[in-house]
């Protein structure tokens, strides 16, 4: 049985990873920044300090964490670099979808402990060809793939048993595919995510998991498997998209720590110290209170998850939920980067680049606020959405 102590013990550990991984990675913060990518040196690291076997199954060696744990994680490297939390959070959810495949498949690409990538959007041609499929496409958004061994993407495909086309994930070798640097953005800069060409490359058809069989149940398919490991036990999708609200909420959590030190040290033209504006004060409380909304929010979330683990979930409800905190924190940066004035915005700025990061992540297909409020009306009205979270 693990003891209180011990589960202080390791929280403080995981703890102390995301604040290495963060603090190194805010150093080369402008470095990232003008090269789109991290350094080969953060993504060493973040090796070193096995995030990527982070939330892997016990049986690999590594201890269970919550998801409280796991999102404070993200939150820990996100208060010092977004980027850095970004690929921090796909290395470890991303390797973790890898234990949905058939044991074989599995046990290869954790054995080979490279990361992995993936692009979901269900945009790939696939054809039948002997003993397998041959898969064709160009995807957009690959974070992560420069330091990438493994790759998933999608597609959409018809099997024997469901009358309607379903979406699925397929894996492959890097190494047996196409990388273009074409990553240019306002934010994340530093996530690499660039274009991944796939010309007529075959696969076998256990390299296809389908996401319908997750959906019904949040299990493996094969007998044998760790029934205390965190994926198997949670509605597959709110726990694979939950990074997105954590980080959110630690980039924001440094922008009104950056906010509240910049105004405190900042004089106004009249000579009057600007933390002794009423405007600023103002901004302040209020900046302060729609940070306590959003981890209320995440935690809520959480909450949700552990109570629905066992049974059918409301998928419209998470998405609103994550794409409310993501909105809130936006706000935050926002709000904070036009209170401070002319300086925040010069480039390299803590709150530049936490504003343009946090836009960024805001403008995710699985955060987007408009999409994921709508959703959730209609659900309450009793409109099917078919939304998974």
């Amino acid at each position: 049985m693990v003891t209180l102590n011990e589960n202080k013990a390791l929280y403080e550990e995981i703890m102390q990873k995301a604040k290495r991984i963060g603090e190194a990675a805010e150093l080369e913060a402008i470095e990232a920044d003008h090269n789109s990518t991290i350094s080969p040196r953060i993504a060493e690291l973040i090796r070193e300090e096995e995030v990527h076997r982070l939330i892997l199954p016990k049986e690999f060696g590594h201890p269970q964490l919550d998801w409280r744990t796991f999102s404070d994680f993200v939150s820990t490297v996100g208060y010092h670099n977004l980027s850095a939390a970004w690929l921090s959070y796909f290395f470890s959810c991303h390797n973790a979808w890898v234990c949905y495949y058939p044991k074989h498949i599995r046990d290869e690409v954790i054995n080979q402990g490279g990361f992995v990538a993936d692009v979901f959007a269900p945009i790939g041609k696939v054809e039948p060809a002997e003993g397998g499929y041959t898969v064709s496409g160009k995807y957009n958004f690959v974070s992560g793939i420069n330091y990438s061994d493994w790759v998933g993407v999608g597609a959409m495909m018809k099997f024997e048993d469901n009358d309607k086309p379903e979406r699925v994930g397929i894996l492959f070798k890097v190494s047996d595919l196409e990388v273009v640097k074409t990553w240019d953005s306002l934010g994340l800069r530093g996530s690499g995510s660039n274009t991944l060409i796939i010309d007529n490359v075959f696969v076998k058809p256990d390299a296809i998991l389908r996401f319908s069989k997750i959906i019904e149940k949040s299990q493996p398919p094969y007998e044998d498997f760790d029934q205390d490991y965190l994926y198997y036990n949670t509605p597959f999708y709110p726990g694979f998209y939950i990074g997105f609200a954590a980080m959110a909420v630690g980039g924001a959590e440094r922008v009104v720590a950056e906010f509240e030190k910049h105004t405190a040290g900042r004089m106004r033209f009249s000579g009057i110290n600007e933390k002794d504006s009423p405007t600023s004060q103002r901004v302040l409380a209020e900046l302060k209170l729609e940070m306590l909304s959003a981890q209320t929010l995440l935690t809520e979330y959480i909450n949700m998850m552990e109570r629905d683990k066992d049974g059918p979930y409301e998928g419209a409800q998470y998405k609103a939920i994550r794409a409310k905190i993501i909105d809130k924190c936006v706000q935050i940066a926002v709000k904070a980067l036009l209170t401070l004035g002319g300086h925040a915005l010069l480039k390299g700025h803590p709150v530049e680049m936490f504003t343009r990061d946090l836009i960024a992540i805001g403008t995710h297909i699985t955060s987007l606020y408009e999409d994921g409020i709508l959703g959730y009306g209609r659900e309450l009205f009793g409109v099917k959405t078919n939304i998974q979270g």
